[in-house]
């Protein structure tokens, strides 16, 4: 299974380019998939994936009661997803509707959460990052129970 992890920040340019990085490209290449990204509905920031992904949000959302206000909601996440294309250069055009959203300027941070990642301004995502890093130091840790992934191939 491929992740996306590790941060990087790339340079914005007028025209709304933006270079996706080289080990994220590697995901998408290698699975042959395209590039999604969408609004995030939690953060002030875009979210990232390929089609395994996305295609799981779809499947939870076919096992959802259709007139439910949770379904409402991630189908409102899916309405702002757009396939992105890539230059030769390994780069996206981010719309003004995307930079505007995620309150973009001179550049952006990638921000890899692991099956998706997330594109931040900078200056927004860091104090979030010393907030989340402040609460463990402090004993606010969220309970995390480890398994071993069944997707590695392991016998």
């Amino acid at each position: 299974m491929d992740l996306f992890l590790s941060t990087f920040e790339n340079k914005l340019d007028r025209k709304g380019r933006l270079s996706v990085p080289a080990r994220y490209r590697a995901v998408f290449e290698r699975n042959g998939t395209p590039l999604y990204l969408y609004k995030s509905l939690t953060q002030s920031c875009l979210e990232g994936c390929g089609t395994e992904r996305i295609s799981q949000i779809v499947d939870a959302i076919d096992e959802m009661d259709v007139l439910s206000e949770d379904t409402l909601t991630l189908q409102t996440m899916l309405s702002s997803a757009q396939e992105m294309k890539l230059d030769n250069e390994g780069r996206v055009m981010l719309s003004d509707d995307f930079i505007d959203y995620a309150g973009l300027s001179d550049s952006a941070l990638f921000v890899g959460i692991g099956r998706s990642f997330q594109i931040w301004d900078p200056e927004q995502w860091r104090p979030l990052e010393q907030d989340a890093r402040n609460n463990a130091k402090n004993g606010k840790m969220p309970k995390l129970t480890l398994t071993r992934s069944t997707n590695r191939g392991d016998v």
